[in-house]
């Protein structure tokens, strides 16, 4: 069967958080499916990514979406007119005739939406499944208590929050990454019908057993952060930990480090590397030396929406993980074995008992399992009669 794929990014390399979601969703779809992408590309190297996926999909088409300040300048506008500025971001008439041209050239029976933004270009009268992964109004909404101005953070909240509401009700069905995500959606949005879609960590990438040496790295005591340094609630979350933990845990032992590891560090970012112990390490080509080696990983996020894959690759990699309150929330019930809460300095001083961490994470958060029923559900979601 024929199906369209739409998402907001380029689901090519799984090397950032958005990405790697939707790469393995892609992979899964494709083994039953014909799939055409539709997609959005943040830089000319993010098209060249798109174009690689050409074999495994029926067709690629990219819209581009730089320079990014160019883009969001004018997505401004409709947002002081009042539209949701996502949504305006994320505009391309030319992916619009395009899809209407793959559909007049193509028998495409159903679409599968990356996020609720991508969900726009779905065709009228084309049932599709949508994967929501976050609530992502809510995280706006976390925004506005941390970043000013404020009222603007909340404005869009409302915005994305009836967005996410009206594409969900003309979905078949709409996943969320987590129960807890689930249970804040049907708190607005009671009567859609929803599932959760679990991520998945790649147990044969982030092995310890195929690390590549690292020169140095086994010879240093240090605490490892991870993460793309340009979004907010990471950058936050090392800049608290390096000014408001780390320094009593350096204290204790002279010789702990904190690295902190992810693309574009912002000026506040960079500046954390005049501590003492702190090294702001920025983007690398391989991570998993740096999870080898490291005593344990934190995730201490004010801001976490959904299961940080930060936390699966460290279990992945058999590290503990000391995670703050919000972190520990998204995995919903019990806590994964090796997963420490942390709700006070004095938490991140004590780390969990050595445990096979890898062994038990394998049972939950295994892509094949998690994906099984994806490319049924959008099977369904094309004999249905018309779109719930």
């Amino acid at each position: 069967m024929e199906i369209l794929f739409l998402s907001h990014c380029v689901p090519n390399p799984p090397d950032k958080g958005e990405k790697i979601r939707a790469h393995f969703e892609l992979n899964e779809l494709a083994k039953k499916h014909d799939v055409h992408l539709a997609c959005f590309a943040k830089t000319p190297e993010e098209i060249e990514d798109a174009r690689k996926l050409i074999d495994r999909c029926a067709s690629v088409y990219t819209a581009p979406l730089f320079p990014l300040p160019l883009h969001l300048a004018r997505a401004a506008w409709p947002f002081l007119r009042g539209a949701c500025l996502n949504s305006a971001l994320y505009t391309s008439h030319g992916m619009g005739k395009d899809i209407a041209a793959l559909l007049q050239q193509r028998s495409i029976r159903a679409a599968f939406s990356y996020s609720a933004v991508a969900a726009r270009y779905v065709p009228p009268g084309l049932p599709f499944v949508m994967d929501m992964i976050d609530v992502d109004s809510e995280k706006w909404r976390q925004y506005a208590a941390h970043r000013r101005p404020g009222f603007l953070y909340r404005l869009e909240a409302g915005r994305i929050r009836q967005l996410e509401l009206e594409r969900a009700r003309q979905a078949y069905l709409t996943y969320l990454s987590t129960r807890p995500e689930e249970a804040l959606f049907h708190g607005f949005a009671a009567g859609v019908r929803t599932s959760v879609l679990e991520n998945g960590v790649d147990f044969s990438y982030y092995d310890p057993e195929k690390v590549p040496a690292a020169a140095g790295l086994d010879q240093r005591r240090y605490l490892l952060f991870v993460g793309s340094m340009e979004y907010f609630p990471n950058q936050q979350a090392a800049i608290d930990f390096a000014v408001k933990i780390f320094p009593a845990l350096r204290q204790r032992d002279p010789r702990l480090e904190f690295l902190v590891v992810g693309r574009n560090p912002s000026p506040r970012v960079l500046a954390l590397a005049r501590d003492p112990g702190v090294d702001i390490v920025g983007g690398v080509d391989d991570v998993r030396p740096y999870y080898r080696w490291a005593q344990a990983v934190v995730a201490p996020l004010s801001i976490a929406r959904g299961i940080q894959n930060k936390a699966l690759e460290a279990l992945a990699m058999n590290k503990p993980v000391l995670a703050s309150e919000a972190v520990c929330r998204t995995f919903g019930g019990k806590l994964p074995v090796g997963v420490q809460q942390c709700n006070t300095p004095q938490d991140y001083f004590e780390y969990p008992a050595p445990a096979d961490t890898r062994r038990s994470a394998m049972k939950r958060f295994s892509w094949r399992d998690n994906l099984a029923g994806l490319a049924e559900t959008v099977s369904d979601a094309a004999r249905a009669k018309q779109p719930r």
